[in-house]
């Protein structure tokens, strides 16, 4: 796991150097961060310790997380839907896949996921529209 996760953050990456250095960020500038920047570290860090890393690869991803996520959405707010929402989206987004990269029937991904055949087959339209935008945007 640690050698795969090595391959993805690179030989010198950003992250090294933020990593080595945050010890040595004062505890002055520390306190202006928002309380919920210090909390995603957080937040990263526990999650990968249950997966099994090691504190300090916890640690290094976690900051690699946080850096990606600043890029894309520094300095703006955005929407982060609740469990039960994210839940649901990412279950979505799995019965698609099933359906249009393994082929799975509409029946048995209603049994699979709990939901009726309708609900696939509303899920499965909503999905294919989802994908449609992403490739073919609009024109007008």
């Amino acid at each position: 796991m640690i050698e795969e996760q090595k391959d993805l953050l690179g030989e010198n990456s950003y992250t090294d150097d933020l990593a080595s250095h945050m010890s040595e960020i004062p505890a002055e500038v520390r306190k202006k961060w928002p309380r919920d920047l210090t909390a995603l570290i957080d937040i990263f860090s526990a999650a990968l310790n249950r997966m099994g890393y090691d504190e300090e690869e916890a640690q290094k991803i976690s900051l690699t997380l946080l850096h990606e996520q600043s890029m894309y959405c520094g300095g703006r707010y955005f929407y982060l839907p609740k469990k039960d929402a994210l839940q649901r989206a990412i279950r979505n987004i799995d019965l698609h896949k099933d359906w249009a990269e393994k082929g799975v029937q509409p029946s048995e991904l209603a049994t699979k996921y709990d939901i009726s055949v309708k609900q696939v087959y509303l899920i499965i339209e909503e999905q294919r529209a989802y994908c449609r935008k992403r490739i073919q945007p609009e024109l007008f």
